[in-house]
């Protein structure tokens, strides 16, 4: 890969010569002709674009002719990342920032920044990618930008400063204009309603939870609260929100989604071979250090809440024993909110724009790609989007069982060039034919998607349980 750093304006809308540094990335895979630029916008708010390096080689190992660029959002990894000093490994959180630090860490970047903290925004981002792309840019080069999740939100506030730089614009994951973060641990719920929906339907999760599998999972959660399954308990965290967090983390990974109510099942059963099952389990949930590695030491915990607290917020905002409400009546919960708490109503927002909360206008193509089960970015609010982009070129597509991230949670049995059938992403077969065809993409896979189902392979349940049977 080769990287840059560019000076770019520090404000799009003030020319005063006060600049930032932005960092971008670009893959160009082997043997590749160049023939288009495809622009990658993480998501967070706060990620880097550090993730997208494995996955730019994985495409571009069957799509070499797509040179790949990944900025760093302004505030994050390379590009004039804000840190403070409690991030230090020996602080009290460790690398992470805890309610009690966040005061302290907020007073250290408005002192080294001023009111330049004000243009670390979704807004002034949204510029330095227009920009970026005006200088790397070749005559005849096709140009498409990629926003997944917050980098939807990057990748509308692009398209509304820039409507017709980009030959296409994909939008993977919606946040629409106007999402309110504060509802990330609802929203999380919601969507773990949709996957016991999906299990009342399936022969074997509805034969060992019945035929509502969700009062099912909510009548286990009282029980672990009045201290059923006692075996299964650490001291460290009550059980109910052990169990929590873990549905809130694996509803965003395809596979081991399949493993919750397989959870549910055997917590609520407690017998003898269930507890040996689980409590390894439970036990590794709050154990051990947790690994620190290069997307998680880029990521940029105060420009996350400068976006949030200044666009992504609510008003009047929830309080947070509200917030703690939600979080302790869920089953299935990330607890994204539980650090927000020491900053609801404190955080300095930043100035509203023209551009906040409002959905681009735009004549040229766009795909949308959206997962049914998604719990980060809910289907049911994203779909708000679906009457925006109507136009000629502008497609809509919704993919029921994918959850976050659609080019990597809808893998499709597609034939093999070597005869039979590979799974392959058929989100990521679908974005690079309308990188080629804008127009008219190529959604075949659609029908070959697998479908979500119950019956746990022998290799995953032995990974959570030591066992290879997940229900027995």
């Amino acid at each position: 890969a080769e990287c840059a750093l560019a000076a770019l304006p520090l404000r799009a809308s003030v020319s005063d010569g006060r600049t930032i540094d932005v960092h971008v990335k670009r893959y160009r895979p082997a043997g590749g002709k160049g023939l288009r630029q495809l622009w990658m916008l993480q998501g967070g708010p706060g990620a880097s674009a550090y993730v997208f390096e494995g996955l730019a080689e994985a495409i571009g190992k069957r799509y070499p002719d797509v040179d790949f660029y990944l900025p760093d959002h302004r505030g994050t990894g390379k590009s004039s990342r804000i840190g403070c000093a409690v991030e230090g490994d020996t602080t009290d959180g460790g690398f992470f920032i805890t309610p009690a630090e966040w005061p302290s860490c907020l007073a250290e970047a408005q002192s080294k920044l001023g009111d330049a903290l004000a243009a670390f925004s979704t807004t002034n981002a949204a510029n330095d990618v227009g920009l970026l792309i005006e200088r790397a840019r070749t005559p005849g080069q096709g140009v498409f930008v990629y926003g997944v999740s917050y980098g939807t939100t990057w990748a509308n506030r692009y398209m509304q400063l820039f409507p017709e730089q980009a030959d296409g614009v994909i939008l993977d994951s919606v946040a629409p204009p106007g999402a309110s973060l504060a509802r990330q641990d609802e929203d999380a719920n919601e969507a773990a309603k949709d996957l016991f929906a999906v299990c009342a339907k399936d022969a074997v999760c509805s034969k060992k939870l019945g035929a509502d599998p969700w009062a099912k999972a909510n009548a286990l959660f009282a029980k672990l609260k009045a201290g059923h399954c006692p075996g299964i308990a650490t001291k460290e965290a009550p059980t109910h929100q052990i169990l929590r967090q873990v549905f809130g983390q694996v509803l965003m990974h395809q596979e081991y989604r399949r493993m919750i109510p397989a959870i549910v099942y055997r917590a609520d059963r407690c017998e003898p071979k269930d507890v040996e099952a689980l409590a390894p389990f439970v036990a590794a949930q709050v154990s051990g250090e947790p690994q620190i590695g290069p997307f998680l030491r880029q990521w940029g915990y105060v420009v996350s809440n400068n976006v949030l607290f200044s666009e992504m917020w609510e008003t009047p905002s929830p309080t947070p024993a509200e917030l703690a409400a939600i979080r302790e009546g869920a089953v299935a919960s990330r607890d994204v909110t539980a650090a927000m708490d020491a900053l609801v109503g404190k955080w300095p927002a930043y100035p509203t724009d023209p551009y906040m909360g409002r959905w681009a206008d735009r004549n040229k193509p766009v795909l949308v790609l959206q997962g049914g089960l998604d719990p980060a970015t809910l289907a049911r609010k994203a779909r708000a989007g679906k009457s925006v982009f109507v136009k000629p070129g502008q497609h809509w597509i919704e993919v029921p069982s994918a959850t976050h991230t659609v080019i990597t949670s809808s893998a499709a049995n597609v034939p093999a060039a070597s005869g039979g059938t590979e799974k392959r992403s058929c989100g990521t077969m679908i974005l690079m034919s309308f990188l080629e065809k804008p127009s008219a993409p190529d959604t075949s896979c659609l029908g070959a998607v697998v479908p979500l189902d119950f019956d746990v392979p022998p290799a995953l349940a032995q990974a959570f349980f030591g066992v290879t049977d997940a229900w027995e």
